[in-house]
């Protein structure tokens, strides 16, 4: 059976090649009438008329294609968030989104740049699942680039149009510590990384600089990212004479070995210890007993500013496509989640001290 062709649609709409070209490739602009364009939308339907992608592509000059660089995206469940935002508004803006998961093959960043350049791309994301500083991928000069959850480690390496779509930890970390002030807490300590990461200085940065506008004295554990971490740091604190009655852990994970330590020491969850965790993990967070109280990481505004900031440069007849704050290097805020792990605690005062307790 024949396919239908763009001259079968125009003879049974009975209008013009022209009129519907332009309304299936959507540059309408006031120029149809909106009766005419229905009608073309429906004789097209009606024949079963798709549009050819290759010959889109070849008359466009674009293969309407976007490669996507990652370390280890594709294969952890709640970065994934981001891959699955950006995806998905590529795929709705008409374009395919090829991922190249790093981790999954011996593959360089170098030769995914020339892989996915060999399939002519239209543009490309350069994405990893923490927050790292990294160096700005060599691409061909006229392949658009943007980096999604990692930044130029040179600060001043931001070359041409290059944008940065990051978490905006350091507010994070402020909201947490905010929260707990909020419900009367005075004694908090927070369970850092300690591992020196771009993550780690941002909340630390952001929950010292919270306490200390509020004239108390912050307590921070460099212990580590790991469940055993925040269990074992949160036994020794309990143990004090005056122990915290709240805690802002780094990670969900180290909140979640804090809340087990607690139990273990017959410490009540929030009614003795409030604890705020950081990241919102997917089916993790709120099947804790209780359900964790923690500040989210926005993959999916980060995925869709990244996506819409490439469009505009493939396509800036186009103009954006979301509403992006200026400037190269974006943060998206980082919500706090309401759960049941915090509660209300008399205020009272506290030492500050940094203790690095990492084995």
């Amino acid at each position: 059976m024949r396919r239908p062709t763009s001259a079968d649609v125009a003879e049974r709409a009975g209008v013009s090649r022209a009129t519907v070209s332009m309304v299936l490739n959507d540059r309408v602009k006031g120029t149809v009438a909106e009766p005419t364009r229905r009608r073309v939308l429906e004789a097209a339907e009606e024949l079963g008329y798709t549009r050819s992608a290759v010959a889109l592509s070849l008359k466009q000059r674009r293969t309407h294609t976007i490669g996507l660089i990652t370390d280890e995206i594709a294969t952890s469940p709640w970065a994934g968030r981001m891959v699955r935002a950006a995806s998905g508004l590529a795929a709705r803006h008409g374009y395919m989104m090829l991922t190249m998961d790093l981790s999954l093959r011996d593959t360089s960043v170098a030769d995914a740049v020339r892989l996915l350049s060999e399939r002519q791309v239209d543009g490309l994301i350069y994405a990893t699942m923490g927050r790292l500083l990294v160096p700005v991928p060599k691409v061909p000069a006229e392949l658009p680039l943007v980096m999604l959850n990692c930044e130029p480690r040179a600060r001043d390496d931001s070359p041409g149009d290059l944008r940065a779509f990051l978490p905006d930890d350091r507010g994070g970390a402020r909201r947490a510590a905010r929260r707990l002030l909020e419900t009367g807490h005075r004694r908090i300590v927070m369970l850092s990384g300690g591992d020196g990461s771009e993550a780690d200085r941002e909340r630390e940065a952001g929950f010292r600089g919270e306490l200390d506008a509020d004239g108390v004295r912050p307590r921070v554990f460099r212990t580590g990212w790991q469940m055993d971490d925040g269990y074992r740091m949160t036994s020794r604190l309990l143990e004090e004479d005056e122990p915290p009655t709240a805690l802002f852990c780094i990670r969900d994970r180290v909140a979640a070995g804090a809340i087990h330590a607690a139990a273990s020491a017959g410490v009540e969850v929030p009614q003795q210890l409030s604890v705020i965790g950081f990241d919102d993990e997917d089916f993790f967070a709120e099947t804790l007993t209780p359900p964790l109280t923690t500040i989210a990481l926005p993959h999916e505004q980060m995925g869709e500013r990244a996506v819409s900031a490439l469009l505009a440069q493939i396509e800036p007849d186009v103009g954006p496509i979301a509403d992006i704050p200026d400037g190269w290097r974006v943060l998206s805020a980082c919500p706090l989640v309401e759960r049941a792990s915090v509660a209300k605690a008399p205020a009272r005062g506290t030492a500050g001290m940094v203790t690095d307790l990492r084995r």
